[in-house]
């Protein structure tokens, strides 16, 4: 197999009826190459990974597996960097699946780009703050977290009329990740509230997962829900994938989440 790592099986794409979808993904790698900083580089790999959104950890495993073993076929730089933003985005054993192909192509000779080693820094927690809507309707969260000098984070619109549901989940940056809490605070009504960094992950998650089903349900009725974000903004899909891999540094709220269900969906109502 031309240019790939000795003992990697090469795979009939065409035959499982993937064949495009992996074209975007040497695409995809491609383009780590001219990534500068962790952070785009994971969100360059979320685009790929948002292709389990709604699915079971198993779906996701099948496509990280076809992934990785594409990556390894390519045995490039942006390969491997590619396998470690998998590595630093996802939970076991997605993890174990995108190390383990990083660690061979890392021992082939593959050398990642210069900020690829940043992703084995220590991820930490920054500030969490809520902003509780006046009438009652929602909330607006923020939350932060720092890297090796580096900061990112997100926004995220609770709406309490939509299940808690999250409306819009927005990432941030650097200085757009300060600026963007700055004029929070100045356009919402309500005063700040400090947020622990357990209640945070739960408040989030489960708004996440609200999103999520109530997605999953449109998708398989055939609707198209309508969306809040700017045309240039990250889908949520791909923002989620990094949102919810900050949230698992964070500690598990004692009380369980809710559990999520619409009947309506289940039969198809909707």
């Amino acid at each position: 197999m031309a240019g790939g790592v000795d003992g990697v099986e090469e795979i009939d794409y065409d035959e499982l009826g993937v064949a495009e979808m992996m074209a975007e993904v040497v695409t995809r790698i491609t383009e780590f190459e001219q990534v500068d900083e962790p952070v785009d580089g994971e969100y360059l790999a979320a685009g790929l990974l948002a292709v389990g959104y709604g699915e079971s950890a198993d779906y996701l495993e099948a496509f990280v597996r076809m992934f990785a073993d594409r990556a390894e076929e390519l045995a490039t730089p942006g390969a491997l960097a590619f396998l470690r933003c998998v590595t630093s985005l996802t939970a076991e054993p997605v993890r174990t699946v995108a190390r383990e192909a990083a660690d061979r192509l890392a021992a082939a000779g593959v050398v990642p780009p210069a900020w690829v080693p940043e992703l084995d820094e220590p991820l930490t927690a920054g500030e969490f703050v809520r902003w509780p809507d006046t009438d009652g309707t929602g909330a607006t969260l923020f939350g932060s977290f720092a890297r090796a000098g580096r900061t990112d984070g997100f926004l995220i619109f609770v709406d309490d009329e939509n299940c808690g549901a999250a409306y819009d989940l927005a990432p941030f940056v650097g200085e757009g990740l300060i600026e963007s809490r700055r004029l929070t605070d100045e356009q919402e009504p309500a005063d700040e509230e400090p947020v622990t960094a357990g209640e945070f992950r739960w408040q989030v998650q489960a708004a996440l997962d609200a999103r999520m089903v109530h997605d999953r349900g449109a998708r398989d009725a055939g609707v198209e829900w309508e969306e809040p974000e700017e045309d240039d903004a990250i889908p949520h899909e791909v923002a989620e994938v990094v949102a919810r891999a900050r949230l698992r540094i964070l500690p598990v709220a004692a009380k369980p989440l809710p559990i999520h269900v619409h009947p309506e969906f289940e039969a198809g109502l909707v």
